[in-house]
Formats: structure tokens, sequence, C-alpha cells
């Protein structure tokens, strides 16, 4: 069993230990949108039923929570160090269920902007991944993961440029 608090609710929250399981995603796109902290303040119905949690348990969890243990660890360096940055960032991930279940989809994260232009927090949006590449991408993760190295990026991750303007709130 894994648990992780709820920074909203201060409740432990549970998900079962990585299985060997895993999916990749093919429905409607899953949205999230956390504070700059990474803590989810914003998830949609369908991030909500395809990860097994109650909306109580995915609002004030940790966005990292809900990240696959396989996942290379500098894929996220990479896309933390250029979101931090406010630009945003494309890539193929593996997500975890509650149950334990792994789930790809390719992800884009944008930073969300107040009416200043101030950095106020990030949305995440998860769609179906490209079924021609994915096999190539987790081949290439687990060369990544392997390697070891920290600072390793992706071919199939990175900074993408959404126009002007984008995503500001």
């Amino acid at each position: 069993m894994v648990t992780f608090t709820n920074v909203k609710t201060e409740n432990v929250v549970s998900r079962e230990e990585s299985k060997e399981e895993e999916f990749i995603y093919e429905g409607k796109p899953l949205l999230v949108e956390t504070d700059m902290d990474g803590v989810i303040t914003y998830a949609n119905r369908r991030f909500i039923e395809v990860s097994g949690y109650e909306k109580e348990e995915v609002i004030g969890s940790p966005h990292c929570a809900h990240m696959h243990p396989t996942m290379p660890q500098s894929i996220f360096k990479d896309a933390c160090q250029k979101t931090s940055a406010g630009k945003t960032w494309s890539g193929y991930i593996c997500n975890i269920s509650k149950e334990g279940v792994g789930y790809w989809t390719e992800m884009t994260i944008q930073p969300k902007r107040n009416d200043k232009g101030e950095l106020v927090g990030f949305m995440a949006t998860r769609r179906a991944p490209d079924a021609d590449k994915l096999g190539k991408v987790i081949e290439e993760y687990e060369t990544i993961r392997l390697s070891g190295n920290a600072n390793t990026t992706s071919q199939y991750c990175g900074e993408v440029f959404m126009g002007r303007g984008a995503c500001n709130f």
C-alpha cells in the first residue's frame, strides 16, 4: 500500500502498489489544474473516473502522487523545469490508478497566468497517446530509467509553443 497526504483535507489517501497491469487511455481528455506547488485544485469527472479516486481524495492531492513509479524521474524534471519557467511542455506519461494499474496518456502542461501575467498554477491535459509511437516511447523510457541519469531527456517530450496568451486566466 502506498500513501500520501491530501493537503486540503489532511486525510491520508492510499493506493495499491504498482501492478504489472497497464492500458492505453483512449477516452476524452483528462483535465487537472494545480497550484504553484503542484497540488491539484481541479480535476474533471473523467480524470476522477479513470484514476479510481473519489473527488475529495484527488482535490488537494499532490499531482506527482498520480505518476507511475516506473516513469523516469528525468521526464518529470524536464517537465517541471520547463513549466516553472512559464513554458508549455508535452510528452508521454504513465499515470497510476488507485488500484495500482498504469495507464498511458500524452500530456500537455500549460502554465496558468492571472490578468497581470503572473504564473499562478498549471493545467495538465491528458489525451489518448499516438499508438504508433507508444512502443518506442516505452522502450526509450526504460533505457532512460535504467541509465539512472537524472538529466536525460526524451525525444518524445519537451517544450511546445501554444501561441501568445495561451492559458491566461
